[in-house]
């Protein structure tokens, strides 16, 4: 299993069995039992600061008395903390993690992680739009009640969600955090062999690169997440931006563009975009077919563009992460050695304002 529960505040979805798996699936367990207690698990919440002056910002909070009181409660205050307090009964345990006061309006991404019988908990912090991370470790964790999860969900009386809060997501399994592009099933990858699904594609295989020639695929990451806010998938259309057919792209993932209005903005006739920023209801959709979507993400030994059906992307950009070895364990690279991993330096073409942005997608609309 793994996901058995998400909202967008309005169309929420709940199965013990795993988000999307039948009742009567081979081998997928029985109904939910009255007081069943989730053991481990994941939580994840994406929403918009938004700190009232002087004030604290209540993402989410639940309580209710049902044979014993059970409380959980999420916040982010103006100095950045982002703190999380539980209750069961007598038993209560918190979470919190410093982080610099987010701007108004910026995308944080929550992630509590608790294995209550290792007596361990993770609370990691991202903001995906600028790519930063913060993490810190819990210990005695109080583990949630089944019911509770379900309850949340529904955002009845006893929840209140803020408007801010993008998604809430509950997963059954200790889920990785970090790297917040990919490709979905489907789209090709073009290797020295010629291309190939990006599904199918296995270690050591070939790939041509745009700027350093054909490269070895060191790691594949596959994380499977819900597909909705800065996670739900963005439909390339083709023929658009040279796609022989269409591809679907987590909305962070960026894709090199080779057009004249970007020489005119920023002096370079090529820009790396992210596809998000290209969702015009033309070229890119928003595609809202699927609660959930996996993601392939394939890491070389140097950050360099890949070829997805005549489309340039980049593959996983990891950075100085190997001199963070906490923070990999806990990402889709943790079953790497971590003196696998490399070591990638940024290249150009060079980022984009939003203003250089918001240019160059009205000249694409307009072509």
């Amino acid at each position: 299993m793994s996901w058995i529960a998400l909202t967008d505040r309005s169309n929420p979805a709940f199965n013990i069995r795993g988000i999307g798996v039948p009742r009567h699936a081979p081998g997928v367990r029985g109904a939910m039992m009255k007081h069943e207690i989730m053991p481990k698990g994941t939580l994840m919440i994406e929403f918009a600061a938004n700190v009232p002056a002087e004030g604290v910002q209540e993402i989410l909070s639940f309580q209710r008395e049902f044979e014993w009181l059970r409380a959980l409660s999420v916040t982010l205050d103006g100095s950045g903390r982002v703190a999380l307090a539980f209750r069961q009964g007598p038993n209560r345990s918190t979470a919190a993690l410093d982080i610099p006061p987010p701007a108004g309006d910026a995308r944080l991404r929550l992630t509590y992680a608790w294995h209550a019988p290792q007596r361990a908990a993770r609370l990691t912090v991202e903001l995906p739009d600028e790519g930063r991370l913060y993490q810190t470790e819990v210990f005695d964790p109080v583990p949630l009640p089944v019911a509770d999860i379900k309850a949340i969900m529904r955002n009845g009386r006893a929840t209140a969600i803020a408007q801010d809060v993008t998604f809430v997501a509950v997963s059954d399994e200790i889920e990785p955090v970090g790297f917040g592009n990919g490709v979905v099933a489907g789209a090709t990858v073009e290797t020295t062999s010629g291309p190939v699904p990006v599904e199918k594609l296995r270690l050591g295989d070939m790939v041509v690169t745009a700027t350093a020639g054909p490269q070895p695929v060191r790691w594949i990451g596959r994380r499977r997440v819900p597909a909705l806010g800065g996670l739900r998938p963005v439909r390339l259309r083709a023929p658009y931006f040279g796609l022989r057919r269409d591809i679907l792209l987590a909305p962070a993932h960026r894709v090199r563009l080779d057009i004249a209005e970007a020489e005119y903005e920023i002096g370079e006739h090529e820009v790396l975009m992210p596809v998000a920023s290209l969702v015009n209801g033309r070229h890119a959709l928003g595609e809202a077919r699927h609660r959930l979507v996996t993601y392939h993400q394939i890491l070389l030994d140097v950050h360099d563009l890949i070829l997805h059906d005549g489309l340039w992307a980049e593959s996983l950009f990891v950075g100085t992460l190997a001199r963070r070895p906490a923070i990999v364990q806990s990402t889709v690279l943790a079953e790497m050695p971590l003196s696998a991993i490399p070591i990638h330096r940024s290249f150009s073409p060079s980022r984009l304002t939003e203003v250089e942005t918001r240019t160059i997608v009205a000249a694409l609309a307009a072509g």
